[in-house]
């Protein structure tokens, strides 16, 4: 288990292109001064993974192996596999890594974008919800990609509660509040959207585009004069403001897609056309 919990410390690092060559210098000599030490092997194998050298990081797993077969390998290199575009080669290997490890969050969660890959997808939500709840303290991206293949599966509910579950835990970052609320507005559950994103508007470091979000959404709602109302606010908001922040690029194209807005409003409908 030692080798399984040194690849684990390492397998989420990324690092820069010198630091990549530098690691893999140093691994390589360690691996020349004891070369019948696997842990070093799966530990450079990582690293090549890391960098996308999947040649290198395959014949590392494999040179591992050679050395030791009882090594804990197979997470190692179902992952790699994966990565580079062989998720039915990479299947039984973390098959047989969760036979013996069953609640280890990161297997269940390379298995379960293995399962998307194949078009398993009962079986990637089942193993995505498994990740999750061995996980305490989930990664960000975890818990959207999780939403993303619940939504994807019709499952759109089920997604909102994972990403507001992940709120409570993470707090309100971006990512998860914006993709809650896409997936509350593709539901049409826009009192909910709405209230997100005056949340967000009362912490966050700039009101104005939370501001424009709103009015956006009543405008998807068919709340039209509420909408209008919205955007007029912001035109004024904006207007007002010191005339360094007004000309700034941001709160310049927040002006024009507030005006453009408010002219689309005020646009009389298009005629209907006899059949």
């Amino acid at each position: 288990m030692l080798c399984l919990a040194a690849w684990l410390l390492t397998s989420g690092t990324g690092c820069s292109h010198g630091a990549f060559h530098e690691r893999i210098a140093e691994l390589s000599q360690q691996i020349a001064a004891e070369p019948q030490n696997a842990r070093l092997y799966l530990q450079r194998a990582d690293s090549y993974r890391q960098h996308e050298d999947w040649q290198a990081a395959l014949a590392d797993c494999g040179k591992a192996r050679e050395l030791d077969p009882a090594i804990e390998a197979d997470l190692p290199h179902g992952r790699t596999l994966l990565e580079a575009g062989r998720p039915a080669d990479a299947l039984p290997l973390l098959d047989g890594f969760l036979g013996r490890h069953p609640q280890n969050a990161q297997a269940l969660t390379c298995r379960a974008r293995t399962f998307e890959k194949l078009g398993r997808h009962s079986a990637a939500i089942a193993d995505y919800r498994e990740a999750l709840k061995h996980t305490p303290i989930p990664e960000p991206d975890l818990v959207l990609e999780t939403a993303n293949v619940l939504a994807a599966q019709g499952s759109e509910a089920e997604a909102v509660q994972g990403l507001n579950a992940g709120i409570e835990k993470l707090g309100p970052l971006p990512s998860l509040v914006l993709r809650s609320m896409q997936l509350e507005i593709a539901t049409k559950n826009f009192d909910a959207a709405l209230g997100r994103v005056e949340s967000m508007r009362r912490t966050a470091p700039r009101a104005e585009p939370w501001m424009a979000r709103r009015a956006s959404i009543l405008t998807q709602a068919g709340r039209i004069p509420e909408s209008r109302a919205a955007w007029q606010a912001l035109v004024e908001h904006l207007a007002a403001l010191p005339n360094l922040e007004r000309g700034s690029h941001a709160m310049s194209k927040l002006m024009e897609e507030a005006t453009q807005a408010l002219a689309a409003l005020d646009r009389p409908p298009a005629p209907m056309t006899q059949p």
